[in-house]
């Protein structure tokens, strides 16, 4: 009898720490998801002055721009910075999230998503429109409904995805096209970042959550698709089209950025930052090829409201002589690059 008590005590105590421990996982998911605004506020935002000169040499000759979303004002707005000045301009003023912005092809306009309400959570992809911003009057214009991830294909044409599709649209006409449904075998997954290979358009890029869970790469013309890596996510090509680079697990702060060519796939790590800020999302590769830039935090996961600052680091150089662009308690996230010739 004693031990038939026993046993129930401990399997007792077993669903009781399972339950616990599925409820620690997911309730702060369930709150960032609904009420990830109350964790946001104004952040006291500058680049301190003894990391401007360090910053600026380590720069060298570097001309360019960097855009991103940014809660620092207390909501998500778009900003930009200008290297080497380092001088930074809130680019957007609203009480939605705007998140995901990407400089076209010449560099004057970028085109971003915006929330369809006050607050939404960047896991849910759907309730979103795609906005272009023209850099130089600060004019902005909604582009397409309901649509998620936007980045340029083109001079005129961008992609993005409609709940599982991925649609090429251009601009001029407003014409769409889907090119891949993400909701049919053999995908059958949640789609995001989707982004056309530079050199192929018949090459498309993307990250899969369900039957295709990780990094791919889909042959249009063929309809065959390359496994990249499991598990993986936020992919950027290299202005090769033939490489790409991703966040995979592992590192010391459990992500790291990985790099692989299409074939044969061997992925391996390009870097893993070292230092307290080594958790890295939103890698981001200058179109020559020649810098990465990303966000990592000191350990918060949560893309909405975690303190990620920016990174920017020349592939050819020590990866200790990556160089912080962002100081401040917000939540700084999604940058692109622009290299001003």
């Amino acid at each position: 009898m004693a031990k038939s008590r026993g046993a129930k005590l401990c399997l007792i105590i077993a669903v009781v720490c399972a339950v616990g421990a599925v409820a620690a996982y997911f309730a702060p998911r369930v709150f960032y998801a609904n009420f990830g605004y109350l964790a946001l506020g104004f952040q006291e935002s500058r680049v301190p002055p003894e990391q401007v000169a360090a910053i600026r040499h380590g720069l060298g000759r570097l001309k360019g721009r960097v855009v991103w979303s940014s809660s620092r004002s207390g909501n998500h707005e778009i900003y930009l910075m200008r290297l080497p000045q380092l001088t930074i301009t809130r680019l957007t003023r609203n009480d939605y999230v705007d998140f995901y912005p990407r400089f076209s092809p010449g560099g004057k306009r970028i085109v971003f998503a915006r929330s369809q309400k006050p607050w939404v959570s960047e896991r849910r992809y759907d309730p979103w429109d795609v906005y272009l911003l023209d850099l130089a009057t600060g004019r902005e214009r909604l582009v397409v409904r309901n649509a998620n991830f936007p980045v340029w294909a083109g001079p005129d044409r961008i992609l993005f995805i409609r709940g599982r599709k991925v649609i090429l649209r251009e601009l001029t006409t407003g014409r769409e096209e889907v090119i891949l449904d993400g909701g049919a075998d053999p995908v059958d997954a949640a789609i995001s970042t989707p982004e056309l290979s530079p050199a192929d358009p018949n090459l498309l890029a993307f990250t899969g959550r369900g039957k295709m869970n990780g990094v791919f790469v889909a042959h249009l013309g063929q309809k065959t698709f390359t496994k990249i890596a499991g598990g993986a996510c936020e992919l950027t090509w290299f202005p090769d089209g033939r490489r790409l680079a991703w966040i995979g697990g592992g590192g010391r702060g459990k992500t790291r950025v990985m790099v692989s060519a299409l074939d044969p796939v061997s992925p391996s790590q390009l870097i893993d930052l070292p230092g307290t800020f080594s958790h890295e999302y939103f890698p981001r590769l200058s179109r020559d090829g020649r810098w990465l830039l990303w966000a990592a935090s000191a350990g918060g996961h949560e893309h909405d409201i975690a303190d990620y600052e920016l990174f920017l680091w020349r592939l050819d150089r020590p990866a200790s002589e990556a160089m912080r662009l962002t100081f401040n308690r917000a939540n700084d996230r999604w940058p692109d690059i622009f290299i001003d010739r």
